[in-house]
């Protein structure tokens, strides 16, 4: 118990560590290749001639846009590295508010049905699911993981649609999907809390007479 607990700081900051190498390196390969993409985009003025097609503030925009993505994805894989049953739980809470408002303003932004009706299922269920789960509802538990992981996938293809209806940056848009990705890896590695009380049970008759 005392060297786990002597561990933990020591496990923390090597999680810190690669978190800040794992940000720092994805945004300056990011800058890198939005250089080689700005600078081959441009567009032609009347009266002017060849132009970039991005302004130094959308550049900056996109950019900053980005960091926000990496640093809360980042962020939170470290977080649920670390405090997997609290983060696994608390992302897809937070999560489905942010899909029921996201709901109210798909539906005000006269988007799909399908669009904002997903979003408001979903952001039902996910706080729902979320507290059952950490309650110890195994079905709940499994419920939720299975969710996550195709929200995390149907968010991503669908990144540049909710961008369209909610009127907001592609990397802004992009959180969700990796926040998901993040809730489904912290849940996945409590299945252990989650197992069929008889399993072990039987495993451990079938190894006897086997």
């Amino acid at each position: 118990m005392l060297r786990a607990m002597s561990n933990a700081p020591e496990k923390a900051q090597r999680l810190a560590i690669i978190a800040v190498i794992a940000f720092l390196a994805v945004n300056v390969m990011f800058f890198l290749l939005s250089n080689s993409y700005f600078d081959s985009h441009r567009q032609m003025v009347p009266g002017v001639g060849s132009m970039p097609a991005f302004s130094p503030d959308q550049i900056s925009t996109i950019r900053i846009s980005f960091a926000a993505f990496s640093f809360i994805v980042v962020g939170a894989g470290v977080l649920g590295a670390m405090w997997p049953r609290v983060i696994g739980h608390v992302i897809p809470l937070v999560l489905g508010a942010a899909h029921l408002i996201s709901a109210v303003v798909a539906f005000r932004h006269d988007a799909t049905a399908v669009l904002w009706v997903m979003l408001a299922i979903s952001g039902i269920l996910l706080p729902v699911l979320s507290w059952l789960s950490f309650k110890g509802s195994r079905a709940s538990w499994a419920f939720l993981i299975a969710m996550c992981a195709v929200l995390a996938s149907v968010e991503f293809f669908g990144a540049p649609k909710v961008r369209g209806a909610l009127d907001i940056g592609l990397w802004l848009t992009l959180i969700f999907p990796g926040l998901n990705s993040v809730a489904v890896s912290s849940l996945w590695s409590m299945n252990h809390e989650y197992l069929d009380p008889g399993a072990a049970d039987r495993a451990a008759t079938a190894s006897a007479t086997a």
